[in-house]
């Protein structure tokens, strides 16, 4: 398919077995996971039908950060099964970059690969919508990225805390999507 005029890329924040196993350390709402799960593949379909960069980007939190892991529950530690990325939301081709905070960017490396990439435009699916997906969706705003949330591929503790984190993502600038519409 031929490029668009943005080039744009997939960001997968954080699905992951703490967050989505029923026995996860910090799992999110049951009643999300298999309507995010279906929207995320979704998703991923159209990405890869026009080519666009794929970035699959894992919590692995650094074991000395205490008082960090005690409020996570010592959910996604580095080295940890927790950081596993769950199969069902795995896309061939995918980069994987790690990260150790909310914000994906604290990963030079992310900013590196789209820049490298000539990436314009992100399009954003992942957990904790009022947290790890708020604040990598307001920092690829600052850096000048437009950004887009798939609001039907995101999950956090509740159907309450994602709606107002989808609120607050819309006030930073991000267009929020819901549907079968990938931008």
């Amino acid at each position: 398919m031929d490029r668009p005029d943005r080039y744009r890329a997939l960001l997968l924040i954080d699905f992951q077995d703490d967050f989505l196993a029923d026995d996860g350390r910090m799992p999110v709402a049951r009643d999300q996971v298999e309507p995010v799960l279906a929207a995320t593949r979704a998703a991923i379909a159209q990405a890869q039908d026009r080519s666009d960069l794929i970035v699959q980007i894992g919590n692995e939190f650094k074991p000395h950060d205490l008082i960090g892991n005690l409020a996570r529950r010592g959910a996604a530690i580095a080295g940890r099964p927790g950081t596993r990325w769950d199969s069902r939301f795995a896309a061939p081709d995918a980069v994987y970059m790690a990260k150790w905070k909310g914000d994906a960017f604290c990963n030079p490396a992310l900013e590196e690969l789209l820049r490298e990439h000539r990436i314009q435009e992100i399009v954003v699916a992942g957990l904790y919508a009022r947290a790890c997906v708020a604040v990598t969706t307001k920092a690829a705003l600052a850096r000048g990225f437009h950004a887009h949330v798939l609001g039907d591929a995101v999950a956090c503790r509740s159907d309450a805390s994602r709606e107002a984190a989808l609120g607050r993502i819309r006030g930073f600038g991000a267009q929020v999507i819901h549907g079968d519409c990938y931008p």
